[in-house]
């Protein structure tokens, strides 16, 4: 089974969620044979992190906790043994637009502590009962990306909801297609867009991208660009992560891939050649996917192609 949350000794005791613990591996502040164990109450069952070094995320390939054995957690243990009263409504997902300051501040190893002494700190619970369900808060536009596949594969796009910003809204108006939509009628829509694109590498390091589906503008076609510029790329803790994914779609698929930006389009004003572009002046609101999810995206869009 999967499991959503663990903690480890190799960051002191902290409670992670299997993505976080995914980007601090990516970020070489967690080892490939870190430890993990399990938070219900009085359980100290030792977990592992499946696809932690995985580059590509999709709904077969992605990290999460799992038990060597069901056996190992305590009869306390209300992750593996639900019981007392059904978990009230999912809140909504959180898509944080800023890492909190010191997100990845390095710990240093409690090489002395073993995940039963890290679990045996955790206060028990008062009085044992299902888990309630928290808020999933995400940083990186691709585990966005990721509910936004897996909404679409349960069929509840409509029902799902997201917060941005202190806005609440669902996936299905979230995630819209660039294709032939109206671009300057959009230009105030921050919204996640998404379509295919291609992608190639520059000569200083960057990356620039190029949908290949268009925006309308009167009669023209636009196709909007990115351009990732090296020193942003240097400066963003999960550039390892990052550059895995991209160098791996240019070597895989000549940089045929699936483009996920939140941002809003942009166009300048009165040019004699109009042209269209999205700014990621972070690099967590971008994800580029392989082109096999092509399939999963289908009927996906708020407005139809």
């Amino acid at each position: 089974m999967s499991i959503e949350e663990a903690v480890t000794p190799e960051r002191d005791g902290e409670r992670l969620t299997a993505e976080r613990a995914y980007e601090l591996y990516w970020a070489d502040l967690l080892g490939r044979d870190a430890r993990f164990a399990c938070v219900g109450t009085g359980c100290h069952a030792p977990l592992i992190c499946a696809c932690l070094d995985k580059p590509e995320q999709n709904l077969r390939i992605r990290p999460y906790f799992r038990s060597y054995r069901l056996e190992d957690h305590a009869p306390t243990c209300e992750v593996v043994h639900a019981r007392g009263e059904k978990a009230t409504q999912k809140q909504a997902d959180v898509f944080e637009a800023e890492r909190p300051p010191g997100h990845f501040r390095h710990r240093e190893p409690a090489s002395t502590t073993s995940p039963a002494n890290v679990a045996a700190r955790r206060p028990a619970s008062a009085s044992p009962s299902a888990p309630r369900p928290r808020a999933s808060h995400y940083y990186r536009l691709s585990s966005l990306v990721q509910k936004f596949l897996e909404h679409r594969r349960d069929k509840d796009l409509a029902e799902a909801t997201v917060e941005i910003g202190g806005e609440t809204t669902t996936y299905e108006a979230l995630f819209r297609n660039v294709y032939r939509q109206k671009v300057a009628d959009l230009l105030g829509t921050r919204a996640v867009w998404w379509g295919t694109a291609n992608l190639r590498a520059t000569k200083d390091g960057g990356y620039y991208l190029r949908f290949s589906r268009p925006f309308r503008h009167g009669d023209a076609e636009l196709r909007p660009t990115i351009t990732l510029a090296a020193k942003d790329i240097e400066a963003y803790p999960v550039r390892k992560l990052l550059r895995a994914r991209l160098d791996k779609l240019i070597a895989e698929t000549d940089g045929y891939c699936v483009a996920f930006v939140w941002a809003k389009p942009w166009m300048p004003k009165d040019a004699e050649n109009p042209f269209v572009r999205f700014y990621v002046n972070n690099l967590d609101h971008i994800d580029l996917r392989g082109p096999e999810i092509l399939e999963e995206l289908k009927n996906t869009s708020r407005v139809s192609a």
